[in-house]
């Protein structure tokens, strides 16, 4: 009887595959603004960098491109996704809709100790000072909210929107005054929520989504075009 291939064994850093733990990496670079939208990555050089093989980078590259943070290019590689007001918008519209759904779900759920929790990191953010600590509060704040809808793949879907919008959200906190209006909105869908008002608070969910989406785009149009090497 003939013997099953073994499948090709991945190698590990930790408990994790190289090539996750170098996505990761990469991922926070990206995310952090350390490598600017439209720079190309070279993929014997991120090997060396990290001390891993370029087969390895290769598998986190095809990770990042499938995340959209990487643009996959014939012959040419990749580059780090330029940031556009098209995708932003694209975005914030696909936002509205599945944390719209995920809040509408989640509040007939919520306890007194998540309004709590979220009012918490509420106070937080008026007191963060980097933008890092700033985006990870916003999420935060969002994701206590959504967790009680249990719903595991909108969650997931949640997540891999709102990681895809760091970096416009990064743009947000950096090019324009929009934390003070941002944290009236959040303060105004917690009272709706505390008050069990589910339509209202999802619906004042979409519409903060949607303003933040569109001062995004509108910052990204007066921003000059990066221009591709």
């Amino acid at each position: 009887m003939p013997t099953r291939p073994r499948a090709a064994r991945q190698p590990k850093l930790g408990n994790l595959p190289a090539y996750t733990l170098v996505a990761d990496r990469l991922r926070t670079a990206v995310l952090r603004g350390q490598v600017p939208a439209g720079e190309r990555l070279a993929q014997d050089r991120i090997a060396t960098e990290y001390g891993v093989s370029q087969v390895i980078v290769r598998e986190a590259f095809r990770d990042l491109v499938s995340e959209g943070l990487l643009t996959a290019e014939p012959r040419r590689g990749v580059r780090v996704a330029l940031l556009s007001p098209e995708e932003a918008e694209e975005i914030t519209a696909l936002r509205q809709a599945i944390e719209g759904q995920v809040l509408a779900w989640a509040v007939p759920k919520i306890a007194r100790a998540d309004i709590a929790r979220a009012g918490g990191i509420l106070e937080e953010l008026d007191q963060a000072q980097t933008i890092d600590r700033i985006i990870e509060l916003n999420r935060r704040f969002h994701a206590v909210l959504y967790e009680p809808c249990g719903r595991t793949r909108s969650l997931a879907l949640v997540e891999t929107l709102r990681r895809n919008f760091a970096r416009y959200l990064r743009l947000t906190w950096e090019s324009t005054q929009h934390r003070p209006r941002s944290q009236s909105q959040h303060r105004q869908m917690l009272k709706l929520i505390a008050a069990g008002k589910t339509a209202e608070a999802s619906a004042h969910l979409r519409a903060h989504i949607g303003e933040t989406g569109a001062v995004i785009a509108e910052a990204l149009r007066h921003r000059a075009p990066v221009q591709s090497p």
